[in-house]
C-alpha cells in the first residue's frame, strides 16, 4: 500500500468581524475533530484519544502574527493549513468539508463563522499545498550533507514537565523518524534515534516566541537552522535528508496539531 502525506490549504471569507484574544491553536483544533466528526464519528473520537505521534496537523490563521491579537474583518480573506498522513484522515476531512462547501455552510472558528472559497491541494496555488508519497522522499536521489530548515511557528520539545525550546538535532530528527515510522510502509531502523547525535547544528539564526493560549503560554523557536551530517555514513544521511522534507507534512516537536512546530526544508543557496 502507497501512504501518501497530503498538506491543503483552506480559503475562507470572514462573514462578520471579530477578535481572537488568544492565539487559537484550540479551536483550529477542535474544527478540525468537528469535520472528521461529521463524516466519521468513530475516527473523530480516536483522533481525540490518540496518544503520541498524531496523524494531522492544523495551522492558525497563516501570515499572522502569533503574539498579538487577531483581528478578523468581514469580507477578508484568510487561510487556514491543514496536513493529513493517513489516507483515512485526509479522506474523512476532505469529504466533510467539500460537503461544508457545497452546501454552503459556515466554518466556525470561535464565534466567527467562516465561509469556505476554496481548497487548495496543488502547490501551483499555494506553497503549503502538495502532496507526497513515503515513496518518493525515499528515493530523493541527492543526498546533501547539509540541510537547511525553516521553523515558521514556534518549535518545541516536551519531555515529562519539562519544556526545551532549543533545535536540538537529536530532538529535531527523533521527532520526525518517530512519526515517519508511524505513518509510512517502509521504515527507518530504530538505531538512528542514538546515530542522530552525530548531527551537528552548522549555522542558526532562531529567536525565541512565546505564545499565549487561554489557559497557558508556550514558548518555542522559528527561524532557520542548517544542520551537517556525516558524509561516511549513508544511512543517517539518507535518514536526515528524508526527515527534513517530511517535516513539511509532519511538524516538528509539541503540539503540531494546534499549529506549532510547522516547518519546511529550504535550498541552500
Amino acid at each position: 500500500m502507497v501512504h501518501i502525506f497530503y498538506s491543503l490549504v483552506i480559503k475562507l471569507v470572514a462573514q462578520q468581524d471579530g477578535v481572537y484574544e488568544f492565539y487559537p491553536g484550540r479551536k483550529m483544533h477542535a474544527l478540525f475533530l468537528d469535520l472528521v466528526r461529521s463524516h466519521d464519528e468513530s475516527l473523530s473520537e480516536r483522533l481525540h484519544q490518540e496518544k503520541g505521534e498524531k496523524s494531522f496537523t492544523v495551522s492558525s490563521f497563516l501570515g499572522k502574527d502569533l503574539r498579538r491579537n487577531i483581528v478578523v474583518r468581514k469580507n477578508k480573506f484568510y487561510f487556514v493549513r491543514v496536513t493529513a498522513l493517513s489516507d483515512e484522515v485526509f479522506e474523512a476531512f476532505i469529504a466533510s468539508l467539500f460537503r461544508r462547501r457545497v452546501l454552503k455552510e459556515p466554518l466556525r472558528i470561535g464565534n466567527v463563522p467562516f465561509e469556505i472559497r476554496a481548497v487548495m491541494v496543488d502547490e501551483a496555488k499555494s506553497k503549503w499545498a502538495s502532496c507526497v508519497s513515503a515513496e518518493q522522499l525515499l528515493n530523493e536521489k541527492e543526498l546533501e550533507s547539509r540541510v537547511k530548515i525553516r521553523f515558521h511557528t514556534p518549535t518545541l520539545f516536551k519531555t515529562g514537565d519539562v519544556c526545551l525550546y532549543e533545535p536540538e538535532p537529536q530532538k529535531v530528527f527523533a521527532s520526525l523518524l518517530r512519526k515517519f515510522n508511524k505513518y509510512s510502509e517502509i521504515k527507518f531502523e530504530e538505531d538512528l534515534l542514538e546515530k542522530f547525535k552525530q548531527v551537528k547544528i552548522a549555522e542558526q539564526n532562531t529567536k525565541l516566541r512565546t505564545v499565549s493560549m487561554d489557559q497557558i503560554t508556550l514558548t518555542g523557536f522559528i527561524g532557520d537552522v542548517v544542520f551537517e551530517t556525516p558524509e561516511n555514513d549513508e544511512e543517517l544521511l539518507k535518514a536526515v535528508n528524508v526527515l527534513s522534507s517530511f517535516a513539511f507534512y509532519s511538524g516538528v516537536g509539541y503540539k503540531t496539531t494546534m499549529g506549532f512546530g510547522q516547518a519546511e526544508r529550504l535550498k541552500l543557496t
